[in-house]
């Protein structure tokens, strides 16, 4: 049986997303506030900031994927981007059958103050109003959907075209295979299963250093 893929997000972690999925055996929706006229995929164009809800043409879907992003990178930015378009998102979804939720954060959330190595069970302590409202964005998530979601908290992206991250990062191409992985891992959690995403690094004393045990455990390998 073909399953649906509903993607809220349709940038660049997206597009490598789909072509880790490919498209044969399932049936990909994909919302974005911008048009594009990409094939092979069931374009949905929204904006998730206006008032206006839109029609997802089916309502049960395997996995819902969701990718936020800021409108711009101040504080008015992260609250349209996380606080304000996750409630209008919810209300787009309050009807629709859903097996899974997987959610894209940040290790933004553990602030800058932690030293050592800092995993799922460590504090949550943003030290900025970036991490404060995307913790807002996971809240809102998590008394909505408890167990069926999964948190991806993504440290440092990046790319052949990004300045070298040195410690705490993560390549754009393994972000996309580890939200692949979700899509079928099945958790044994009753509450929302959280996950740090990010590559192997020495663990330093001095500065935050972002574990991936959990994530390996789950089966994930780089």
């Amino acid at each position: 049986m073909q399953k649906n893929i509903l993607i809220i997000g349709y940038g660049d972690i997206a597009k490598r997303l789909i072509k880790v999925l490919g498209t044969e055996f399932i049936s990909i929706y994909a919302i974005s506030r911008h048009d594009s006229n990409d094939q092979n995929i069931n374009k949905i164009n929204w904006d998730w900031l206006s008032d206006e809800m839109v029609d997802l043409k089916v309502k049960n879907f395997d996995s819902v994927i969701i990718i936020p992003k800021p409108s711009s990178l101040d504080e008015k930015g992260y609250i349209e981007g996380f606080v304000l378009a996750i409630q209008n998102i919810l209300n787009l979804l309050s009807n629709a059958n859903i097996n899974r939720v997987i959610a894209v954060s940040s290790t933004r959330v553990y602030g800058s103050s932690h030293k050592g190595l800092v995993d799922e069970s460590s504090i949550e302590m943003p030290s900025d109003y970036r991490g404060e409202l995307i913790m807002k964005y996971e809240s809102a998530l998590s008394k909505t959907y408890g167990p069926k979601l999964t948190i991806l908290r993504f440290s440092g992206l990046y790319d052949s075209q990004s300045n070298k991250i040195t410690h705490n990062k993560l390549h754009r191409d393994q972000a996309a295979k580890i939200i692949a992985h979700f899509m079928e891992y099945q958790s044994k959690n009753s509450q929302t299963n959280i996950i740090n995403c990010a590559e192997d690094s020495k663990i330093l004393s001095s500065e935050k250093s972002i574990g991936n045990a959990k994530l390996k455990k789950s089966g994930f390998n780089f």
